[in-house]
């Protein structure tokens, strides 16, 4: 299909609203796709988004996933992550050469690189089956031939030594483990890094959830990326209150994991050379 597997190992977090969504989950799938869009919980919503975008369905998709997000997140969050994506994507559209977008996922970063740069990428992502959801988005935006997709491990990517000159990402560090390994393998094939992250403080008791302290830490991160090799800088700043995202009336789980408790999250972007 024009998608190039490295994968080594690993487990598809993407996997259960893959192809066919709840696959062998008929009467849950009925519920989603049956029941009256005003009836549907905000949560439910936005999962019912995500279905539609493995489904080719991209219209509804961009629609409902635009309303749910509103009624998800607080105001001030999803306006720190539009700003946050913007001044991004000014900063990577000064560099020239080669560039990967690490963790891409839906292609939410890919997106707006791809609408407002005339260059060619490469997506990288671990989940076999947003790879494939991303494939039909991009064939459906006409970009299909900009973008070179490539299924892997942050911890083993398959370039050599030096071979691109920038790595971007939009808070895709924050869904990896094993921080170190991820910071070395980056330092070892990129000249340069620029990554959206979303942090917690120091002391904020939701990182009792997460694996890699590393990772949601914004001094933690950046002691990791120097301890790799890499000069780090910081631009752009932004806290935003956030709340624990509402449950799933249907599946009884958060589209978010985290956080767990109301807490502010931190906005900032990672240049590292």
């Amino acid at each position: 299909m024009g998608i190039y597997d490295f994968l080594l190992s690993g487990r598809d977090q993407w996997e259960m609203v893959g192809k066919g969504f709840m696959n062998g989950q008929e009467e849950i799938e009925k519920r989603f796709f049956e029941t009256p869009e005003e009836q549907l919980s905000p949560a439910d919503q936005l999962i019912k988004a995500v279905a539609l975008w493995y489904r080719g369905e991209f219209d509804e998709f961009k629609r409902l996933m635009q309303r749910s997000r509103e009624a998800i997140y607080t105001e001030e969050y999803n306006s720190a992550m539009v700003q946050s994506v913007y001044h991004t994507v000014e900063l990577i559209k000064n560099e020239n050469g080669v560039v990967l977008d690490l963790a891409t996922g839906m292609g939410g970063l890919l997106e707006e690189l791809l609408t407002y740069t005339e260059r060619e990428y490469i997506s990288v992502d671990i989940s076999p089956s947003s790879s494939f959801g991303l494939l039909q988005y991009l064939r459906y935006r006409g970009w299909g031939d900009r973008v070179y997709q490539i299924i892997a491990d942050g911890k083993k990517l398959p370039f050599r030594n030096d071979s691109l000159d920038l790595i971007v990402s939009a808070a895709g560090f924050q869904n990896m483990e094993n921080s170190r390994e991820v910071f070395t393998e980056t330092r070892r094939v990129s000249r340069k890094l620029i990554t959206l992250c979303i942090f917690f403080e120091e002391d904020d008791p939701n990182l009792s959830y997460v694996k890699d302290r590393n990772l949601h830490v914004s001094r933690l991160f950046i002691e990791g990326l120097e301890e790799a090799g890499w000069n780090v800088t910081l631009e752009n700043v932004i806290k935003a209150r956030a709340e624990p995202t509402p449950q799933s009336m249907i599946l009884g789980i958060r589209p978010d994991q985290l956080p767990v408790t109301p807490t502010t999250r931190n906005f900032e972007i990672i240049v590292a050379e």
